[in-house]
């Protein structure tokens, strides 16, 4: 059965393919690879007369001499002396002749290729259907010596260190040329001549230019060269000048426009004043300074730190725009979480103003009963309602500068009921009832809800956080490279985008767990 399959396949593979298969510039290519392959073979020698040291071939139409690498004279003898494998039939074999082996395999390999060239160009026209069979061994054979290659080695040396460092840069290009080779098996059954052309042609490109590297020195790593203790210094004091410079430019400009200073000063502590009062609002003692200047400092110092004034200059920018902004993301945030807090007592509250009414007492009473009974943050609004209302403000006017404080939707609810039940009367008691049940849904729905987003608001974290823990574990590993690439226009300009598209990012994310009703 296996030599049925074996028959079929060789009949298939020897369709008639185009009598020309290749153009003249392939088989160029393809005459001037087995050339080289050949004296590539013969500089891994023992001995080499006087034609190889200096070899004449006439290669894509052109008469070309090579000259023996001065490298051959030296390093050949020593891997001629190194034995690299032992085999259990050809015994130790040394780290020339395993070289050799493959280079060897690919001038056959190439030879072999040219019989399917017509006989003007020294051809046998050779159907390469017929020859699918040497294909497939010399493909196996090749492949094994690419695995010695590999897997060769003694104490001291790899074979990618053979040849001064170039068999690290020859056994890529090998095995480049060991797929163009598993390439052809399809190409023929196939029946696709310019496919098979195409990968023979590859390959000897390949294999020249794996030629080529004999005769450039091998790429090796070699340190950047480090800049001298002295120069260093002279840069830092460079910087620190220019930072000190920056400064009393700043100071300068104060000065000379001091009508326009003394206006904006003015304005900033305006603002500072709005928020001062806004959190003083929200029973909150703060200096609203400190949110401002806060982070305006930590990344002015953090740009000091890299001794860069372009760093220094963009770094105390983003502080400053940071800190104007902070003490609007800091109330907004703290507002709230206090109503929610809020939310969280109002059930309680709720019944017991029920209560009061239903013993016979008044809604102010009931707000005087929560004040003195319930837990901060409730007890305060509701206190402060009564100290209003106390102090001539009407109760309804307290209950309207309450429902501005608080951010609370069932809170408004309850102050609109009692408003509404002083106008115009009513079951004030019913109307509480009421609001117990919807806040008791609401809470049972706003659950449902934290459950079935928490993915979306998990991703938008992870999308917001990832970014900068990836940044700062490189900068842990290569703070120099980081630094230096960042105090840049360039990296600058990078971070500044990064920032926005991970804002954007965020914002898509989140968007995507909210739920209009």
């Amino acid at each position: 059965m296996k030599k049925l399959l074996l028959y079929i396949l060789m009949a298939a593979a020897a369709a008639p393919v185009s009598a020309g298969v290749f153009t003249q510039a392939e088989m160029d290519e393809i005459s001037c690879a087995a050339l080289k392959m050949q004296l590539f073979y013969y500089y891994l020698a023992p001995e080499k007369d006087q034609k190889i040291i200096n070899y004449t071939m006439a290669c894509k139409g052109a008469k070309v001499t090579y000259k023996i690498p001065k490298w051959v004279d030296t390093e050949v003898p020593a891997m001629l002396g190194r034995k690299v494998w032992r085999d259990p039939e050809e015994g130790e074999i040394s780290e020339a002749s395993l070289w050799q082996t493959p280079v060897s395999i690919i001038y056959e390999y190439l030879e072999l290729t040219r019989k399917t060239f017509p006989p003007e160009a020294g051809g046998a026209n050779i159907q390469p259907g017929l020859l699918v069979k040497e294909y497939a061994d010399i493909r196996i054979r090749f492949q094994m010596s690419l695995d010695r290659l590999y897997r060769a080695r003694t104490r001291e040396v790899t074979m990618g260190d053979s040849m001064e460092g170039r068999g690290r840069s020859v056994m890529p290009g090998f095995n480049l040329i060991l797929k163009e080779m598993e390439s052809i098996a399809d190409a023929i059954s196939s029946t696709n001549s310019r496919r098979y052309a195409e990968a023979v042609a590859a390959s000897a490109v390949i294999g020249q230019d794996s030629f080529r590297l004999l005769f450039e020195p091998p790429r090796k790593y070699a340190p950047l060269p480090r800049e001298s203790d002295a120069k260093r210094m002279f840069l830092r004091f460079l910087s620190m000048l220019g930072i000190i410079l920056v400064f009393l430019a700043v100071r300068v400009f104060f000065l000379t426009n001091d009508s326009k200073t003394n206006a904006m000063m003015g304005d900033y502590t305006k603002k500072v004043d709005v928020f001062t009062e806004a959190f003083s609002r929200q029973f909150i003692n703060i200096n609203v300074k400190y949110l401002v200047l806060g982070p305006a400092a930590a990344l002015a110092f953090l740009g000091l730190l890299t001794m860069n004034i372009w760093a220094f200059l963009f770094l105390s920018a983003l502080g400053l725009a940071v800190g104007m902004r902070t003490p609007a993301f800091v109330l907004n945030t703290m507002k709230s979480a206090r109503g929610r807090k809020i939310d969280g007592q109002l059930m309680d509250g709720l019944i017991l103003l029920s209560n009061c009414l239903r013993s016979g007492l008044d809604v102010v009473q009931g707000f005087e009963m929560v004040s003195k009974d319930l837990m901060p943050p409730i007890s305060d609004e509701f206190a402060l309602v009564i100290k209003n209302y106390q102090l001539g403000m009407s109760f309804e006017k307290a209950l309207g500068v309450m429902e501005e404080r608080v951010e609370s939707k069932m809170l408004s609810y309850m102050i609109r009921a009692i408003v509404l039940q002083r106008q115009m009367g009513g079951n004030l008691t019913k109307v509480f009832e009421r609001i117990v049940v919807d806040i008791r849904e609401e809470s049972k729905l706003e659950e449902k809800t934290k459950a079935m987003t928490a993915q979306q608001k998990i991703q938008s974290i992870v999308v917001g956080i990832m970014p900068w823990v990836m940044v700062g574990v490189m900068f842990m590993f290569q703070p120099e490279t980081m630094i230096k690439f960042y105090s840049t226009p360039l990296g600058m300009a990078t971070a500044a985008f990064c920032i926005i598209w991970v804002g954007i990012g965020m914002k898509v994310v989140a968007s995507l767990g909210k739920i209009r009703v």
